[in-house]
Parts: structure tokens; C-alpha cells; sequence
């Protein structure tokens, strides 16, 4: 599975996730790595499409407003949550799916699941863009 619904707090579904993604990162790692200039979440940016997650899109695609996206760290990558209407979703990926970062107009998480890819094209201010493909970089570190 590509994406979970986790508006509700289902702890197996969180296991799915983590499963995918890597382990949550512990609360003290993520207080000290804050303070040393790297936060456990990224800046929020607005989701303007999904490649490669149909299901997902096409929720999206009814929506007049702006959807926005971030990100989590996790010990072997990263989560993106959005919101679609009330509902939060997640999108695990770890760093051994060809995980990157790129600047196309856009800017694009590109990953590969099992052969699949997916793309999360983002946009924001060029200060807010600059401050996210700077967290990812020393986030893939």
C-alpha cells in the first residue's frame, strides 16, 4: 500500500506506517537534533498533485482549496501527511526507495516502491522551498 488513512488513532495502522517508513524517531533524539538545526518535521508546503498514488489524487481532485503537505523524519526516512477534507492521510518512504528531491518549476519528492513511481510535486514561496530541499538534504544525511 502506497498511502494510510490516519486520522484515527489505530496503532496497528501506525505500525503499517512505520513498517514502510522506519521507526518514530525517540523524543529526546528528536529535542537534540532540533537544537543542533535539524527538526523531525519539515516546513509545510501546498500539495499540488500525486503521481503514482491514483487513490489519493483522485480524493484531492474534488477539493477547491489547497492541500498542504509535510514531512517526518523516521529512522529510514520520511512520512508526508495531508489533509483531504477532515481526513489525514500518510505516505511512508524510505530512503532505499530512490528517494529525492528535485526542483522542476515544482518542487518533487520522487520515490520507487516495487517498481512504481511516485511523485509529490509542492509548491511554496522560494524561501519556504529553499528551507524544505535544505532539511531534506541534511535529512538524508
Amino acid at each position: 500500500m502506497m498511502h494510510w488513512n490516519v486520522t484515527y488513532n489505530d496503532p496497528n495502522r501506525w505500525k503499517e506506517v512505520y513498517a514502510v517508513g522506519g521507526a518514530r524517531l525517540p523524543w529526546w533524539s528528536g529535542i537534540r537534533e532540533t537544537f543542533q538545526g535539524l527538526p523531525v518535521g519539515s516546513p509545510k508546503l501546498d500539495l499540488i498533485e500525486v503521481q503514482g498514488i491514483e487513490a489519493l489524487q483522485a480524493l484531492r481532485e474534488a477539493l477547491s482549496e489547497r492541500t498542504q503537505v509535510n514531512f517526518l523524519r523516521t529512522s529510514a526516512g520520511l512520512i508526508a501527511f495531508t489533509k483531504v477534507r477532515l481526513e489525514v492521510y500518510a505516505v511512508p518512504m524510505c530512503w532505499s526507495e530512490k528517494l529525492t528531491c528535485t526542483k522542476e518549476g515544482a518542487l518533487i519528492v520522487h520515490f520507487e516502491r516495487n517498481g512504481q513511481p511516485v511523485a509529490l510535486h509542492m509548491k511554496a514561496s522560494a524561501s519556504a522551498e529553499a528551507k524544505f530541499r535544505m532539511w531534506f538534504e541534511r535529512a538524508r544525511r
